[in-house]
């Protein structure tokens, strides 16, 4: 899982941590007790994801869900800390490895992307990857929104996965939207997502906007996802062939995203296979690395930390304009 970092209630000193509370007086905080998030952002169960988990204590009074939160978690030092660029999680959940990185580029003065790695409550597998869009304070904002929805998302029915997958970006959509209508400062906040979750021996995945699914299998990379943006509506109307499509503006101008109130997610499933590589990425990143040197990467006899670290690099090294977020997972065959 790696190495350890300071949790919320450490950087507090609250006092409510799983140890460290006692008596009635002194409960331990609902962050200390939030199993499904152990190890992400290198904390122990929620505490380097406090914001994101419902009725935490924060200065000594109970806090509310993230949406009834969010303003006061946005300027706790504590939650500036883990965001304020870079950062990774490592888990190793039965026969599949996961590392999941951000970093802030190059230009940005902020963080923008989001991610998510947790298991669900059937066992499930989650990996998303989220890019905030509008600018300002704000862009960070939905992407937020997208990352605590997720963790509320406990399992898919068997059968529905498409339909729910479908309907759950659909409902965030309206969420994000509403918040926005609401909130002035927070007018035309949105995101990207990619999420893709292993259930059994099938990916079942949404997408809305321009970050990107990749599967390598056999040293072949195949993107699973297509970007959401004007430049694919010109190819489908004829306006452009996908070869002009490639240097054509129309490329960075996105045609769906979360939280305008009507997108219209992509949705499919695939079977997975043994040694099967999963990339779930923001633009920050296929938008920086040429492809050969992408599938170069992919391809080397490296830990997924050391391939993930590599395109990281290879992003900076052609200017890090934009933020990057990583997640791989590697399906390990199953030793019996």
């Amino acid at each position: 899982m790696g190495s350890k970092k300071i949790n919320c209630w450490e950087f507090t000193k609250c006092g409510r941590g799983p140890d460290g509370a006692k008596g009635e007086k002194c409960e331990a905080c609902p962050a200390a007790l939030h199993s499904s998030l152990d190890g992400f952002n290198q904390g122990l169960r929620a505490g380097r994801a406090c914001w994101l988990v419902a009725g935490t204590f924060c200065d000594g009074k109970v806090s509310g869900t993230y949406a009834e939160k969010i303003e006061s978690c946005r300027e706790c030092e504590f939650y500036k800390e883990v965001n304020k660029g870079a950062g990774q999680t490592r888990l190793t959940i039965g026969n599949v490895d996961i590392f999941g990185s951000t970093h802030l580029g190059l230009v940005r003065k902020t963080n923008e992307d989001r991610y998510m790695i947790r298991q669900m409550e059937d066992e499930s597998i989650l990996m998303a990857v989220a890019d905030g869009l509008g600018g300002g304070v704000s862009s960070d904002y939905a992407a937020e929104i997208a990352k605590a929805r997720l963790v509320g998302l406990k399992q898919l029915t068997t059968g529905r996965e498409r339909q729910e997958l479908d309907q759950m970006a659909r409902d965030l959509d309206l969420i994000i939207s509403d918040k926005a209508q609401k909130e002035p400062e927070l007018e035309a906040m949105a995101t990207t997502l990619v999420c893709a979750i292993l259930k059994d021996d099938h990916i079942h995945w949404v997408n809305v906007g321009d970050s990107r699914l990749y599967v390598l299998r056999d040293g072949k990379l195949v993107q699973v996802t297509e970007d959401q943006t004007l430049a694919k509506f010109l190819v489908e109307e004829g306006e452009l062939t996908p070869e002009q499509a490639k240097e054509h503006y129309s490329s960075d101008v996105l045609d769906q995203c979360v939280g305008y109130g009507e997108c219209e997610p992509e949705t499919a499933s695939f079977e997975i296979r043994k040694n099967d590589l999963l990339i779930l990425s923001t633009d920050g990143l296929h938008k920086m690395v040429p492809g050969k040197t992408f599938l170069s990467i992919l391809n080397a006899s490296i830990p997924i930390e050391e391939k993930t670290g590599a395109l990281i690099r290879a992003a900076l090294d052609s200017g890090g304009k934009d933020n990057i977020t990583i997640v791989m997972a590697i399906i390990n065959p199953i030793l019996k």
